[in-house]
């Protein structure tokens, strides 16, 4: 069968894998090439290393990926079983990497539960200590900005996960190589971040509102502290809205960035005497990028991935396949921060950018007719929703229905708010002038957020394995139909069964359970009976600035699959009010006061 436009030159186009320079992936069956290269294959194997050493046996599933590149062909068969091999070494190597990080001492373990005075540079997140050098967390998170504090608490270590759908704060930490927390920590003194950083900072703000200059203090440094706290019109809460609008990613660090700063720069290297040393002067200007942002999973993928680009067409080697580039990034990330693979903006970057690399068959597949930028604009949006969607729903327990309109507008805006942001950060206070362009800018896509922000999202409950393996068997049955070797009517049918095999049995047979949430001060007890389901007191106390019902019961509801209530019982007046706050968050409160009066009518009946 032909296959039209963009994809019919991808399949016959021979291009090279990093440090190879053999055919690879895209180079067509005909000629036998071997589907994996070796960056693949190594990431694949670190990532079952760090997995299975950490205690997730399913992670040896990774151990299959390079079995793709099996061949018993007399001309590739060294080569494939050489794959496989080198596998087994990147195993071992992860498995390695894990057990030091994770048994790595810490400096202040002898400090723990001793009430200490720290100094150190505050960086929004974390307190990073000269000496001994670790970095510590501090709870409650000062609501000051960047720069020199210090601060007075007690040390100890984080807690776990306590209830259902419930941050692993630990987990999170230990990821970051923290290892301990400040508790009850109160800043004595704080001075503001200045330097480079500090210069650009105020460049971001210059002559902006206080919503804008968040904004894109979130766009361009990752610095989500005050975006979040900040509410829309009409008292919507800006982070929840990013959310349900599908777009959340536009205050993480990504290969967007990397790709509109690249971009932009290298238009202007283009018109000028430079143009001869633009390859080292991009690579300079990204080495440069994360230095000032630091690293984080995601910004780290796009920086090697785009050096990694920018060094091959520097020294002659073309254009590099995507695949074994990505592969290249993820083996040097897990080789430095093997619990990276923890990570929820590690796992969104690549499980993105892996959808975005079959780009090029979707578009194949849309209308002829449709302009080119449109298609590849639907295409990219389409493949990174599906993509990153099981994590999506299993670690926010919701998915945005709006996320492909919302990102099509919201495209072109970033693509002038990131270069533009980036030089008003580099003219520090003098960036006013270029900030009068930025402001209805940012003001627009705060707008876009508003509207779309205020569609409710599809909630979704955690996903168990059979969910994971049903998303897992619809994504193969996805790439089979990009291939052309699947129907459209197949496709549906096999995405009918997934979601049948993954929804009927709890209909079918319903829990009937009692589960005790930890809540911290008070409790909270939730009764379910087939489907029947009572809320027993919400924990929390009128005094306390912890949003019980949003931080803990709530998102438990939701990772049980819960989202209406028929029963909310408050033992006495003084809990009414959080029963209330819980059915309101839940979104069924109109429901249960409808049907069976108001939390405070059914406390006064009991």
């Amino acid at each position: 069968m032909h296959v039209p436009g963009r994809a019919a030159e991808v399949q016959h186009e021979a291009v090279l894998s990093p440090l190879s320079g053999r055919p690879s992936v895209e180079t067509g069956r005909a000629h036998g090439a071997v589907l994996i290269t070796w960056p693949v294959a190594t990431f694949a194997g670190l990532l079952a290393g760090v997995l299975m050493s950490w205690g997730a046996l399913w992670g040896a599933l990774f151990l299959l990926v390079p079995l793709c590149g099996l061949s018993w062909r007399a001309d590739t068969f060294g080569r494939s079983w050489s794959l496989m091999a080198l596998a087994l070494i990147a195993c071992a190597f992860g498995a390695v990497r894990e057990r030091q990080w994770s048994g790595a001492p810490s400096a202040l373990a002898e400090w723990r539960g001793a009430v200490v005075t720290l100094d150190g540079e505050w960086d929004g997140q974390f307190l990073r200590l000269a000496e001994p050098g670790a970095r510590v967390a501090l709870s409650p998170k000062p609501q000051v900005p960047a720069g020199t504090l210090r601060v007075r608490g007690t040390l100890n270590e984080p807690g776990g996960k306590r209830n259902p759908g419930g941050f692993d704060y630990a987990l999170w930490l230990r990821v970051q190589g923290v290892h301990e927390v400040v508790y009850g920590a109160q800043v004595l003194h704080a001075k503001h971040e200045g330097g480079v950083r500090g210069w650009f900072r105020r460049g971001l703000r210059s002559g902006l509102g206080a919503h804008e200059g968040a904004l894109m203090e979130a766009i361009e440094l990752g610095d989500r502290r005050e975006i979040q706290q900040t509410e829309l019109q009409g008292g919507l809460n800006t982070r929840d809205a990013f959310a349900r609008a599908g777009l959340a990613h536009l205050m993480a660090l990504s290969g967007q960035n990397v790709a509109l700063l690249v971009g932009a720069a290298t238009f202007l290297l283009a018109r000028t005497p430079l143009k001869l040393w633009r390859y080292p002067l991009l690579l300079a200007l990204l080495g440069a990028y994360l230095w000032l942002v630091g690293p984080s999973p995601s910004i780290t993928r796009a920086v090697l991935m785009g050096g990694a680009v920018l060094l091959g067409l520097w020294v002659g080697r073309g254009k590099l396949e995507a695949l074994g580039t990505l592969g290249l990034a993820g083996t040097v990330c897990l080789a430095v921060y093997p619990l990276w693979v923890f990570d929820l903006g590690f796992q969104l970057s690549f499980l993105a950018v892996l959808a975005l690399t079959f780009t090029p068959r979707l578009e194949a597949r849309l209308p002829a007719r449709w302009p080119r930028p449109l298609k590849f604009a639907l295409a990219g949006t389409i493949l990174a929703e599906l993509g990153t969607l099981p994590v999506i729903a299993h670690h926010f327990g919701q998915v945005p229905l709006v996320g492909l309109p919302a990102n099509l507008l919201a495209a072109p805006l970033m693509a002038a708010l990131v270069p533009l942001g980036f030089v008003a950060g580099l003219l520090g206070p003098f960036s006013t002038p270029v900030n009068l362009v930025v402001l209805p800018l940012a003001q627009l896509l705060l707008t876009l957020v508003g509207v779309f922000g205020r569609v409710p999202a599809l909630p979704w409950g955690n996903l168990g394995p059979v969910g994971f393996v049903a998303y897992g068997v619809f994504a193969g049955a996805f790439v089979l139909w990009l291939h052309q070797r699947v129907r459209v009517r197949h496709l549906g049918l096999i995405m009918g069964l997934c979601v049948l095999g993954t929804g009927l049995p709890a209909r079918l047979d319903p829990p009937r359970e009692i589960v005790y949430l930890d809540v911290g001060q008070g409790d909270s007890s939730l009764v379910r009976l087939g489907k029947f389901t009572m809320l027993i007191d919400g924990g929390g106390t009128p005094r306390g600035d912890f949003d019980v019902g949003a931080g803990t019961v709530v998102p438990a509801l939701r990772a049980m699959g819960i989202f209406r209530l028929d029963v909310a019982l408050a033992s006495h007046d003084a809990r009414t009010r959080y029963i209330q706050l819980v059915m309101l968050r839940c979104g069924h409160q109109k429901d249960t006061t409808k049907d069976r009066g108001t939390a405070h009518d059914l406390a006064s009946r009991r």
